[in-house]
């Protein structure tokens, strides 16, 4: 766990970029740096609410558990991410648990303080509204897209959603750098882990999709564009 944050670093994270400087001062000795391995949980579900974190480097799940512990609700975030949003200025506990995908690094900050500071920037406000629009957009798109009977649909829009939601795009492909078992696809498109072993084998064969226990590639974005239409 470190502090050596400056005004100038955190304007490199957008929320921040309009902040005054006296205000980012006064926030300085409150922010903190720290590194998690992959696996390591940030917080549970309903755990007090005391931190805004700020995902610099690697990928995290959030995700809600049914009162019967069945997999329900899963999110996943990208380096330069703010969360949670969910709960922020309404709930004192987490909504959701934080589980490091990948070896992350953090910065994050006593969650009251940041909304204070929200509070008093206009700026920083509606940058927090664009970006829920967004992810509510996003999510709305993707429940769209698996609400389909066709086993074979649902594998193939989640993983649309997936490049949309985390792919980089490269010269001539999109790379998703973030490890996906079939187990978890198969959760998230409602369907067999046989079904997505099968898909995903001749996705690989007919050389759409490359991957392995990191990443997800594709030089052909535009076949799972198609298959969502």
């Amino acid at each position: 766990m470190s502090q050596q944050w400056s005004v100038e670093d955190l304007r490199q994270i957008d929320v921040f970029e309009q902040c005054a400087s006296r205000e980012l001062e006064a926030l300085l000795p409150h922010v903190y740096q720290r590194t998690y391995r992959k696996g390591q949980i940030l917080f549970m579900e309903g755990d007090p609410r005391e931190r805004v974190y700020f995902l610099m480097d690697g990928y995290v799940k959030l995700e809600r558990l049914h009162e019967t512990a069945m997999y329900q609700y899963a999110d996943y975030l990208k380096p330069k991410q703010l969360f949670p949003y969910s709960g922020m200025f309404s709930t004192t506990f987490y909504r959701h648990s934080a589980e490091a995908l990948t070896d992350i690094t953090v910065i994050y900050m006593p969650a009251d303080r940041f909304e204070q500071l929200v509070k008093r920037s206009a700026t920083m406000l509606l940058n927090i509204v664009g970006q829920m629009n967004r992810i509510l957009d996003l999510h709305e798109r993707r429940l769209q897209e698996i609400i389909t009977p066709s086993a074979t649909d649902r594998v193939l829009n989640t993983i649309h959603y997936l490049i949309e939601d985390l792919g980089e795009r490269e010269a001539d492909s999109v790379r998703i750098r973030c490890p996906f078992t079939t187990v978890e696809l198969s959760r998230l498109s409602g369907t067999s882990r046989e079904t997505v072993s099968g898909i995903l084998s001749r996705l690989r064969k007919e050389d759409i999709l490359q991957f392995d226990a990191r990443q997800l590639v594709t030089e052909h974005p535009e076949y799972f564009e198609q298959a969502t239409h």
